[in-house]
């Protein structure tokens, strides 16, 4: 709703510009920037240390399919123990992927790592118990 708002907010603005302004034969840009899914982590006191041995499993496929750029930051003062910040590497339309392709191949690859897929949901359902609460937040860097 929100995003409908601010898009019918948007299209306002726009529509009340001079026709001068709305130069229509501008080639619209993206912003220069790399986007992230930022996650604020605060473990179950004690599952810390576990919490990063599997945290160490997911980039080990990462690294396996080629993939790098997971930020994983040890938080020694305010009220997270951890901040993850995964690279969106399809950019901010990740947002409103139904299914994500990239996602289902690394599901597989981390399947495959650990034995199979009932192995893998075992260690994604281990490392949601060690979430004591979280926040996502989306982010960028700018690359100028």
């Amino acid at each position: 709703m929100t995003i409908l708002a601010a898009a019918l907010a948007l299209g306002t603005v726009t529509a009340a510009l001079p026709a001068a302004a709305q130069d229509a034969s501008a080639t619209p840009e993206l912003m220069k920037v790399d986007w992230y899914d930022v996650q604020l982590i605060k473990w179950v006191p004690g599952k810390g240390g576990r919490a990063h041995e599997i945290i160490e499993m997911f980039m080990k496929t990462d690294k396996e399919l080629g993939l790098s750029g997971v930020m994983d930051f040890h938080m020694r003062t305010g009220p997270w123990d951890s901040i993850v910040a995964l690279p969106m590497r399809g950019g901010i339309a990740e947002v409103g992927w139904a299914n994500n392709p990239e996602e289902k191949k690394w599901d597989e690859a981390f399947a495959k790592q650990v034995g199979g897929p009932e192995k893998a949901k075992a260690i994604y359902d281990e490392f949601n118990t060690l979430i004591l609460r979280s926040e996502r937040h989306v982010g960028h860097i700018d690359r100028d």
